[in-house]
């Protein structure tokens, strides 16, 4: 009878243990699915990343540039004179570069 016991209480025991586990792995697998559903529906939040997406989405390239001090960045590069202040009148600002004969205006690359 003590037997019985015995290998009764041990078999719960490690049906606890088989119990533990599979808790735990089911908490690191949904862990990683929250983070993964995160990370794949980050979105850009600031203006300014929208802007830089915008830019990249329409084939233009991040860079920097000395502009007006009024000027921030990814500002509507169709505009004329917004990069064309003194030195000492000006900032670094990243811009959006849309290539030959295309300019930024603000969201995106367009023709000029």
């Amino acid at each position: 009878m003590k037997e019985k016991i015995i290998y009764s209480m041990l078999t719960q025991q490690v049906n606890m243990k088989k119990i533990y586990i599979l808790i735990g792995s089911l908490v690191i697998i949904l862990a990683v699915v929250l983070i993964g559903n995160f990370v794949l529906q980050y979105k850009p939040t600031s203006i300014s990343d929208k802007k830089e997406q915008g830019c990249i989405n329409s084939g233009g390239t991040i860079s920097t540039a000395m502009c007006c001090k009024s000027v921030s960045d990814f500002s509507n590069t169709c505009l004329i004179g917004a990069c064309g202040c003194a030195p000492e009148h000006s900032h670094q600002v990243k811009v959006c570069n849309c290539g030959f004969n295309k300019c930024f205006d603000g969201s995106r690359c367009v023709g000029r």
